[in-house]
């Protein structure tokens, strides 16, 4: 890992991003300094940056961080936005439908793309002209869905506002191990942060945060003993759903940090063999104000394929 550190001087300030840290730097060319940048390697005053036309001001602290290695294999065949994924795009607002196992936002590992990046790549490719592009929200990795992208620091803050405010309707739709004993259920608890070491959350007595999220069976399958389960959370904690499933024992199926191998192995394998690409929890449906006076979206996102199959042979009844 290379890393630059710059203090911006007076004869500098007002100076795009890039052709700054071109003239510093020295050794890269405009093009792989325009890389890092996409990736999420250069911070401006301790925040990640993603904008290269972003000007410098005198004072700014400056971070440059990149892996030489990774930047050469940047990970984007495996993910590319179709027509049939951007679900929204009005009021300055950007809904993609979020295939699992792409990142919200960068990573440590620089060869894995994220959200933001690769809805630019494919604005430019259809010429749609576009502002500075913010992620809104997040998704968990394995968690495929809607999520909402903003232009500009504005609409950005008021979509923001929105979840914080608890505004936003959220819908996700999770196949799950064993038969609940019941319809319907609040979960209620306080949620630890994630750990560092295991990659869990975990509900604690005292610390946390709170979190509440709604629970409805839509269908089951006794002979599987596989359910498929509506969750509406009203808070945003991180791995929320997951964990709150968890904790009342019916973990989302194809979860590699929560439940156990006894679930798993409940599954006929030709329903195991599906299960290994990702789990299969999925934000369905989103609701939200894209400004003032306008009345709300309802949008709606289709199952990543995996899914789809699965919830076709376990649930022949629901309506995809």
């Amino acid at each position: 890992m290379k890393t630059y550190l710059y203090k911006v001087e007076s004869v500098d300030s007002g100076k795009r991003l890039d052709i700054y840290l071109l003239e510093q730097i020295g050794d890269l060319s405009r093009r792989k300094i325009r890389s890092i940048i996409d990736v999420g390697g250069v911070y401006v005053n301790k925040k990640r940056v993603r904008v290269a036309s972003r000007a410098v001001t005198v004072g700014d602290s400056i971070r440059v961080e990149y892996n030489e290695t990774a930047l050469k294999k940047v990970k984007t065949e495996s993910f590319e936005f179709r027509e049939n994924d951007l679900l929204f795009n009005a009021y300055g607002t950007f809904a993609v439908n979020k295939p699992p196992g792409l990142p919200s936002q960068a990573t440590k590992d620089q060869s894995i793309m994220h959200v933001v990046p690769l809805l630019e790549k494919y604005l430019k490719s259809k010429q749609i002209r576009h502002k500075q592009l913010i992620l809104v929200h997040r998704l968990d990795k394995e968690t495929s869905g809607l999520i909402l992208v903003a232009e500009g620091s504005k609409q950005a803050t008021w979509l923001t506002d929105q979840f914080r405010e608890r505004k936003v309707k959220k819908t996700y739709l999770a196949v799950c191990h064993g038969l609940p004993s019941w319809t319907k259920m609040t979960e209620k608890s306080a949620l630890s942060e994630i750990d560092k070491k295991s990659g869990q959350v975990r509900a604690v007595r005292s610390g946390g945060r709170s979190a509440l999220t709604q629970f409805r069976v839509v269908a089951v399958n006794e002979a599987t003993r596989v359910s498929l389960i509506e969750c509406s959370p009203e808070t945003g904690r991180s791995h929320q759903i997951r964990v709150h499933l968890e904790i009342n024992g019916h973990p989302i199926v194809g979860d590699k940090r929560y439940g156990s191998q006894a679930h798993k192995s409940e599954l006929p394998q030709n329903l195991l063999a599906m299960t290994g690409y990702h789990h299969f929890l999925h934000a369905a449906k989103l609701e939200f104000q894209p400004e003032v006076g306008a009345k709300p979206v309802h949008l709606a996102a289709l199952f990543p394929e995996k899914m789809q199959l699965f919830i076709a042979e376990v649930f022949p009844k629901f309506d995809l």
